[in-house]
């Protein structure tokens, strides 16, 4: 799915980043309509203004998480069967959290972000009784690292490299932002 976004795109001869970007966003909320984002502007007022009613997911690689990624964010792996039960484990009853999902433009967040709120509204999800809402950041890392916002490195130090998943998606990144791979 995600090769025949890019083909579209060397179809169209598109080559800026922005533009691009704003394609990659309209198409991963075309594919998952139903996953709820938040825009990068909201979730950074979120991080800065209740810190601990979130759990920021970040859904890439180590790799990709050891170059740069939110502070504050967790690192898991978006194909384990052991997702539901760190959710569970994250949350008391009563608990009142949201849960940020990104990854590097937003595709595998979303389906990650699906299958969480698929979980969350089962019965299996109901306990114990939390209040959670999951989101999607809206771009991923490439809107919020071209928006400027703070991301860290695996040493927690500022940085403004993002890794670009690979060479096709790199051409989302302005140059100064892209992380060598």
């Amino acid at each position: 799915m995600a090769t025949q976004f890019l083909q579209e795109i060397d179809k169209l001869n598109i080559s800026d980043p922005k533009e691009i970007t704003n394609l990659a966003i309209k198409w991963v909320q075309k594919t998952f309509p139903n996953v709820e984002s938040v825009a990068t502007e909201t979730l950074q007022c979120w991080m800065e203004e209740k810190p601990e009613e979130l759990i920021i997911l970040d859904t890439r690689s180590a790799a990709e998480f050891e170059v740069s990624h939110l502070p504050g964010a967790i690192l898991i792996d978006p194909h384990s069967d052991t997702l539901q039960e760190f959710v569970q484990k994250q949350f008391r009853p009563e608990t009142h959290k949201s849960i940020i999902c990104y990854c590097t433009v937003g595709y595998r967040s979303s389906m990650v972000t699906q299958n969480l709120d698929e979980f969350l509204s089962s019965e299996a999800g109901q306990h114990p009784k939390t209040s959670l809402k999951v989101y999607n950041a809206e771009g991923g890392l490439i809107k919020w690292a071209t928006e400027r916002r703070p991301m860290v490195d695996k040493q927690e130090h500022a940085t403004h490299l993002v890794h670009p998943y690979n060479a096709e998606w790199a051409k989302l990144l302005e140059l100064e932002l892209r992380a060598q791979i």
